[in-house]
């Protein structure tokens, strides 16, 4: 009776052991890793125009992470002072004399679609960051 015992515990060890070597993770082959850099933002270019109380177009639309090169050209009578709302930490546009022009650019990494165009403190267009703002990590 104890060799059927042992015959037994025996078989379940080596049993224990094939289960284990089976079931446990295997190296994976290293993927060789190649330096890649970070593609470049899409850049977009918009062209505004500030009219006497006015900014042309009114509406425009981005995508999330663009690189956006902006070109403002001044047709009003007197000098300007243009905003981004939601963007001041990163656009900062000079007062603009009547015919004068500046351009500049910002990376548009904040969606929505509310960001008012500030035209000598008020609203005057609107500029919308289409994209999710759904990222990885966020909720």
């Amino acid at each position: 009776m104890t060799r059927s015992y042992r015959v037994l515990i025996a078989i379940v060890l080596a049993f224990a052991v094939i289960l284990t070597l089976i079931g446990r993770p295997r190296p994976h082959a290293a993927m060789p890793r190649t330096a890649s850099a970070a593609a470049p933002a899409p850049a977009v270019d918009l062209a505004l125009t500030v009219g006497d109380g006015t900014l042309t177009p009114a509406v425009a639309a981005v995508l999330k992470g663009s690189r956006v090169r902006i070109t403002v050209a001044c047709a009003a009578p007197r000098e300007a002072r243009l905003a981004l709302s939601g963007y001041e930490d990163r656009l900062a546009i000079p007062p603009l004399a009547p015919g004068a022009s500046w351009r500049g650019e910002f990376l548009a990494d904040r969606p929505g679609d509310d960001f008012a165009w500030l035209l000598d403190g008020r609203p005057a267009a609107r500029l919308a960051v289409t994209g999710s703002h759904l990222v990885d990590g966020h909720r």
